[in-house]
């Protein structure tokens, strides 16, 4: 009978082993979804024929692709897709190499790894992975696609790591040992994809530091300091986030935008560490299939890519903020100096250029500003208006067309127009609205609604300028930034999400784009910020609670050769200026006067603190101080007052 029972309590141990290893990716999904907070129906299926083609070789099986879905606001879901199998066209895959996929939430931090299953048999044998992605919240049939988490941690790859040579070493898929800095790899190749996509510079962690808030981790993993993986399969890939970067002492160029990787052997860790090679799958071994860290860090080095003084770099896009978490999308100058290392190459910007993301169709402010017009629309979202009424006197519209851009479908953009369809020169302008084309151009591409808008401008039939649309409404979009509001875009609509990159950079020691903030605080006031009231000459100056879409607090602190400063305010287009000469004068904004001693200022230094004075030099040295107004303090005067060294209502932060 002991025997019977004995042999009963074995077998119901053995089911339920298989039964939990059955449930194990399931478990992992569900671990995924708390963590992350997202839910299993906003994973979509995805196709990696519908991504964008970054990586190829004529002498082998490269052919990937990365395919992205934002799961909400703030969870985006990325796939590598591996060697491809198609050679007659781009986009026209059946089966894939190898597919791994990344889920992150870029506010919280945790991240998700998956791989595909990749082996396969008679005709699937070198390319097993189906293009359609099957989604890994939707069961059983993940279970069928997907790796368990112990099958990828264990998945064997061939490895040129082995500091002691052999072509036949094999190294296990730790994604860790390369996605160690964040959870993208932003190498050389997929950089300016990441960028279209709206990933690099959205608030990702990229220092690896676990004390940080947001930091970067790995779901199922156990603490950084456990390097015993316990029973997770997982459990020990935060440990090894940390031993496989240096320490940020030890690459100080990289410190100020994320930790950088150990790309060499080191001999002061114990074990021993080695970096991971790169990886060729076992299906075909003609060249790595997972270019392994070191490979991406030697391209960047050897490329230039990320030097700071290169403003085409696609590391310098940024997408800092998202439509849906306020109803307001920003993405200004100001805003994003304090998070992200913009200044390093950038004092003050000359113009902006902005992509909505996913899009890859490039705007920028400086051929807006050259279209001829003062126009009434101009976006994907209404098209293009020119009203002669809008003109100056005497001048009349130009004439204008407009062509649109199809989604991705191949790696060249397809383009479809140009469309002229206002062709009467005596009405009352120039009407290209997007109703007038709309439905030609979704025709023209295949069915599917176009992503971006572009403008011809038109003399004697030939074009003298194009410019590129924004797709919204755009409350701002200047040399500083870009404002979208979703109020603007109708009922029921909202914002794209943009990135925004800064060029025509004057250098940091000419001029520097900035907030000034007063360090004035009471039991019923904080954080007061210069602020232009008026855009007209003579407008006063106030003290107001920061607002980034208030462009009338941004100002350039513009550097004179004596090492005094003018300061402009970017929104009027003036300059600070004492009104008189008298103590207790107001500050206003006025018209460029060079010999105009009160717009003129001299920046004090306050020792022990980053806090400074501002010293008008035509007043009789009175500064720039902060008054009081009982009934609004969020509304307070700007003065120009006799120096009081004991009154914060003096000393400024420049931001």
């Amino acid at each position: 009978m002991k025997r019977t029972q004995s042999l009963f309590t074995a077998a119901l141990l053995s089911c339920a082993a298989v039964t939990a290893q059955a449930q194990e990716l399931y478990n992992y999904v569900q671990q995924c979804q708390t963590e992350l907070e997202f839910t299993a129906g906003q994973v979509k299926q995805m196709n990696c024929n519908d991504g964008y083609f970054f990586a190829s070789s004529s002498r082998s099986g490269v052919n990937d692709y990365v395919v992205h879905q934002k799961v909400n606001q703030n969870v985006d879901m990325i796939a590598a897709c591996r060697w491809g199998d198609s050679i007659f066209g781009l986009n026209q895959n059946t089966k894939f190499i190898s597919l791994e996929l990344i889920i992150h939430n870029r506010v919280k931090g945790g991240t998700c790894f998956f791989a595909a299953k990749d082996v396969g048999t008679g005709d699937n044998k070198f390319r097993p992975v189906s293009t359609v992605i099957v989604p890994v919240t939707s069961f059983p049939a993940a279970d069928g696609y997907w790796l368990k988490p112990s099958e990828m941690a264990n998945k064997p790859l061939y490895s040129n790591g082995n500091p002691f040579g052999g072509p036949d070493y094999q190294e296990k898929l730790t994604c860790v040992r390369c996605h160690s800095q964040g959870p993208y790899i932003a190498s050389r190749r997929i950089a300016p994809f990441l960028a279209n996509l709206g990933l690099l510079n959205d608030g990702h962690h990229t220092y690896a530091d676990f004390s940080a808030t947001g930091h970067y981790y790995v779901v199922g993993s156990r603490e950084h300091t456990q390097s015993d993986p316990g029973s997770h399969p997982l459990g020990n890939w935060n440990h090894l986030i940390v031993r496989n970067n240096r320490p940020a002492t030890d690459s100080p160029c990289s410190s100020a935008c994320h930790a950088l990787a150990r790309d060499s052997v080191d001999a002061t860790l114990t074990p021993l560490f080695v970096p991971i090679g790169d990886l060729t799958s076992p299906l075909e071994r003609t060249a790595p299939v997972l270019p392994s860290i070191k490979t991406d860090i030697n391209e960047l080095i050897g490329s230039g890519g990320m030097e700071p003084w290169q403003e085409d770099s696609p590391y310098h896009w940024i997408n800092n903020d998202q439509p849906a978490s306020d109803a307001v999308e920003i993405e200004t100058f100001t805003s994003q100096k304090l998070k992200y290392p913009v200044t390093y190459y950038c004092g003050a910007p000359g113009w902006i250029e902005a992509n909505a993301v996913g899009t890859g169709s490039p705007f920028n402010s400086l051929a807006i500003a050259y279209i001829p017009n003062k126009l009434r629309s101009f976006n994907l979202r209404d098209g293009l208006v020119c009203l002669n009424a809008d003109q100056p006197a005497g001048q009349t519209c130009r004439d204008y067309q407009v062509s649109y851009k199809c989604p991705i479908t191949t790696e060249v953009p397809k383009w479809v127009g140009p469309y002229n369809k206002d062709t009467n020169y005596s009405d009352d302008g120039d009407h290209e609205e997007r109703s007038k084309a709309w439905n030609e151009a979704r025709a023209a591409c295949g069915n599917k609604d176009p992503v971006a808008m572009r403008a011809d401008v038109l003399s004697s039939g030939t074009v003298v300028h194009t410019a590129s649309a924004p797709n919204d409404r755009l409350a701002q979009f200047t040399p500083s930034g870009l404002v979208c509001k979703n109020s603007d875009q109708g009922s029921g609509q909202s914002c794209s999400s943009y990135a925004v990159r800064y060029v025509g950079c004057r250098a940091r020691n000419d001029a520097r784009l900035a907030r000034l903030r007063n360090v004035w605080t009471s039991s019923t006031f904080t954080n007061r910020y210069l602020t232009t009231t008026n855009t007209t000459d003579g407008s006063e100056v106030r003290g107001q609670a920061n607002n980034y879409q208030y462009q009338s607090q941004d100002w350039t602190i513009e550097y004179q050769p004596d090492g005094n400063v003018r300061i402009f305010d970017v929104w009027s287009r003036k300059y600070l200026t004492a009104s008189s000469t008298t103590s207790g004068a107001g500050v206003v904004v006025r018209n460029s006067d060079f010999s105009l001693q009160r717009q003129f200022w001299a920046i004090e230094t306050i020792s022990g603190s980053s806090e400074v004075r501002f010293r008008n030099l035509g007043t009789s040295n009175r500064y720039l101080t902060v008054g009081t107004n009982t009934s609004d303090p969020y509304f307070v005067p700007i003065t120009s007052q006799t120096l009081s060294s004991s009154s914060a209502s003096q000393r400024w932060l420049i931001q």
